[in-house]
């Protein structure tokens, strides 16, 4: 793999080596995956489709920064949103199962948070979905570290919630 061609110089080795193994283990599953992201507008994506000879696990990732876009693309209730704020339990559950049921993916991973701004900076919700069971959460709260540290440490959760879900 060409680093200059990947987001391996801005990741630690542990998070590249995790999706790596995620990754073959989803194509030894024949298993795909579609992610649902706001604030870490499609660095996931992106990653997923990294790593050379087994990206074909991933099916497709929607990055939904906008309220409208996860209502639209995803199917979030404007309702749920309005009640509960994009960046909730509620609406990560919702924003993973959307993606589940609007692609090809036998898992989809949902994140929304507060990168750098917002109520409480740092304070992220995960979502992660998958046929016949029950959607996954979890809630971080990684503190006013930067946009780049948490979109980061937003990876780390992200691979891990995945390899727990296959």
């Amino acid at each position: 793999m060409n680093d200059t061609e990947t987001l391996s110089p801005v990741l630690p080795d542990e998070i590249e080596e995790a999706t790596r193994r995620l990754l073959a283990k989803a194509c030894d599953r024949d298993l795909m995956f579609a992610t649902a992201e706001s604030c870490t507008g499609g660095m996931l994506a992106s990653l997923l489709t990294d790593v050379q000879g087994v990206a074909h696990a991933f099916d497709r990732g929607f990055v939904t920064y906008s309220e409208e876009a996860k209502t639209q693309m995803l199917g979030v209730p404007e309702a749920l949103i309005e009640r509960e704020g994009a960046v909730s339990k509620a609406v990560a559950i919702a924003m993973a199962e959307g993606a589940l049921e609007n692609s090809r993916a036998h898992i989809a991973l949902a994140i929304t948070g507060f990168a750098d701004a917002g109520d409480e900076p740092g304070l992220v919700h995960f979502g992660c979905a998958r046929a016949g069971r029950v959607t996954a959460h979890r809630e971080e709260h990684f503190g006013p570290v930067g946009r780049g540290a948490t979109r980061v440490a937003c990876m780390k959760v992200a691979i891990e919630m995945m390899t727990e879900m296959l």
